[in-house]
């Protein structure tokens, strides 16, 4: 077998004398444009080189979030089939055991891992940083599926200077009460985990000379933004030119670099953002500084980069040893327009667990796409994507143009490895890899692709057949597809989604859809169930400080339970949504204390409700009756800190335990915020 190997390695004329070793390395909320290779001012020398180096992707495809691309990734299958079609249950929540297995929120027993196949192939498995695929069961943690070694965090998201249980660090299977800083600095996330992957390393296969695989999954950019001052210092003037100015810069550089076709076209700012111009200079000023926050995040991440690369160099084994750099979804558009949390006082921004940025700058990170995390339209689901190994592939100065998708790594690792899927885990029969080896591209060869690349993530779907790409977002609901919300694109020639070819293609349409049909139902897209897709999208938050407040719904649900809006948490907030007993509710906190509404007696069926929020009164109405009313505290005296929420409750803002989310169908919803009399609009 070691004798196949070697020839099998005989890759662009150099012979590698033993199977290589693997680095996967993932960014997290990483904006398609960010990195320096990418277009992006952020300075990533350490990326840039690799990039160059290596070879890098135009149109590579993850799963527009962080657990669905880390299944499909680690797994080479379907988010819904390995149990996480949407979310893994986390630290804060219950385990669901009436769920349908596609939405279990964790990993299932009928998939097979990297890193349990390559340690069944003499290959030494180490993991850091992000785990996210499960932490309510032991069974589910990285050592028990197929790491030899973890330091990191099992949710999706934790503080980086003071992380604290239950979102806190763990070490192989034991949690970390005070984690302690591995270099002169205070302790940073970004900073522990490369040098824990370092450690990892040397105690083991650089000492031992066995191949390597080593996942180093990176929480940043991923929210709260929290970076060292002296790194925030240095982009803050940068970014004082506004987000109009910086996706310019990025398109230009882009088109010199050769990113994109000719005739490509950069989509206008959308009409919901702002021109920078028309903000005033407080707001200007604050929001360069959540920008500079977030690139200094991804400049110390590419610092970090450049160590663990040092150490592969010293050690003899960076030649032999393929690096893949990744981002797992597009840029974060949450926590509203302007983002959310604390910022201008450091020792607060740096206690905060959900800070962001917002969705304009999200729109400035994604240069040219559209939409964002969450989306799989282009902004949200195609990530920068760089294969890198001086042994076995020549520096590519043309940009690789073929469609590929994070599905594709697994297959690739083990042809490299010389390695041999598994029929079964544990006795449990396990379903073929759903991607293909990108071999070929890395000998020069076309792909000659035979499967077609499908997502659906959230309610969101998409198809990419050859030239072109079905997508549609908020389509796919529990009961089946709202087939007219589907947009086509020849992505060949239009990569960044201006012509909706829709109405002029109504064949190839019908065609795609029904390829994608196919697919749903073969992986689990339905049945779903609460912890399926969101019934709507999350928009940009509306302004709501010191203005009355009306919120008109329009639902369906044969027994409503469940939060349909909320916006904010236990300080300033509001929310509508069902009780227990299907009846409506109108919550509000107003500097802490709960003022809430509940009609005496439970709705079921296709409602409309109205709920409103003045100076004076509260008032409940369902089918055009006032069901509840009492006096009002008054409009919200400042923006709520978290954002607007569809489908779903994230905080406590009523009498319900979050996220409590919403079953059945939301078909509309709107959000009227008016100043109030005597007050002026918030801005």
């Amino acid at each position: 077998m070691r004798a196949l190997v070697i020839l099998a390695l005989l890759v662009c004329g150099a012979a590698v004398s033993s199977p290589p070793n693997f680095v996967l390395i993932v960014a997290d909320d990483l904006g398609f444009s960010d990195p320096g290779f990418m277009g992006g001012e952020i300075e990533t020398p350490v990326l840039d080189a690799l990039a160059a180096g290596g070879l890098r992707f135009v149109q590579f495809y993850n799963s527009a979030r962080c657990c669905p691309t880390r299944a499909a990734l680690l797994t080479g299958l379907h988010p819904h089939q390995t149990g996480i079609g949407w979310m893994t249950i986390a630290s804060e929540e219950p385990a669901a055991p009436d769920e349908p297995p596609a939405y279990q929120g964790f990993l299932n027993d009928r998939c097979v891992t990297i890193a349990e196949v390559l340690r069944a192939h003499g290959y030494t498995t180490l993991m850091t940083g992000k785990w996210h695929l499960g932490r309510h069961r032991r069974d589910v943690w990285p050592l028990q599926r197929g790491f030899d070694r973890f330091y990191g965090c099992l949710d999706g998201a934790l503080r980086y200077f003071q992380p604290e249980h239950p979102r806190g660090i763990m070490l192989d299977n034991d949690p970390v009460a005070h984690p302690h800083s591995t270099t002169e600095r205070e302790f940073y996330t970004t900073d522990a985990f490369t040098d824990w992957a370092i450690r990892f390393l040397r105690e083991g296969p650089l000492r031992t000379s066995q191949p390597f695989f080593l996942y180093l999954a990176y929480t940043a950019p991923h929210w709260p933004l929290q970076a060292f001052e002296d790194l925030i210092a240095k982009y803050w003037d940068r970014y004082r030119l506004g987000w109009d100015h910086v996706r310019e810069e990025r398109w230009r550089r882009q088109q010199a670099a050769g990113l994109w076709p000719p005739g490509t076209r950069s989509p206008p700012r959308p009409a919901e953002i702002p021109a920078w111009d028309s903000l005033p200079a407080d707001r200007r000023d604050e929001m360069a500084l959540k920008m500079a926050v977030y690139a200094a995040m991804v400049d110390r991440m590419d610092w970090n980069i450049g160590r663990l690369v040092e150490c592969l160099k010293t050690s003899g084994v960076y030649s032999n040893t393929v690096i893949l750099f990744m981002s797992d979804n597009g840029a974060c558009a949450e926590g509203g327009m302007f983002g959310r949390g604390e910022f201008r006082d450091v020792t607060k921004r740096n206690r905060e667990f959900a800070n962001a940025y917002g969705e304009a700058w999200a729109w400035a990170c994604n240069t040219p796409l559209r939409l964002y995390k969450r989306y799989l339209h282009e902004g949200g689901s195609a990530s920068p994507f760089v294969v890198h190994w001086p042994a076995g592939l020549r520096p590519q100065a043309e940009w690789c143009r073929e469609p590929a998708s994070v599905l594709y790594i697994l297959p690739t690792l083990l042809d490299l490895a010389g390695a041999v899927y598994p029929r079964e885990r544990r006795g449990v029969p396990l379903p073929p890899p759903e991607g293909i080896s990108l071999r070929p591209l890395l000998e020069g060869r076309p792909l000659q692709r035979v499967a077609r690349i499908a997502f659906e993530h959230e309610g969101n779907a998409s198809l990419r057949d050859g030239v072109w790409k079905l997508v549609g977002r908020d389509l796919v609901q529990p009961a089946g597809l709202a087939a007219e919300r589907w947009e086509l694109y020849r992505i060949g020639e239009d990569p960044t989604e201006t012509l909706d070819l829709a109405r002029a293609e109504p064949e190839r349409l019908r065609a795609m859809h029904a390829l994608w049909m196919d697919w749903a139902h073969r992986v689990g897209v339905w049945p779903k169930g609460d912890r399926g897709p969101l019934p709507s999208r999350v928009p940009h938050a509306p302004q709501v400080a010191g203005r009355t407040l009306g919120v008109d719904l329009e639902v369906e649900s044969p027994a409503p339970r469940g939060v349909v809006l909320s916006h904010g948490g236990t300080n300033l907030g509001w929310a509508v949504y069902f009780d227990a007993e299907s009846r409506p509710c109108f919550a509000v906190r107003h500097r802490g204390r709960l003022h809430e509404l509940r009609a005496d007696r439970p709705v079921r069926g296709h409602l409309s409700v109205r709920a409103e929020l003045t100076a004076t009164t509260l008032t409940l109405r369902v089918q055009g009756t006032t069901a509840a009313t009492a006096p009002s505290p008054g409009p919200l005296p400042a923006e709520p800190a978290a954002g607007l929420h569809v489908g779903e409750g994230p905080q406590p803002i009523g009498s319900y335990v979050p996220p409590f989310r919403f079953r059945g169908w939301v078909h509309r919803w709107d959000v009227v915020a008016e100043p109030a009399p005597g007050t002026a609009p918030s801005r």
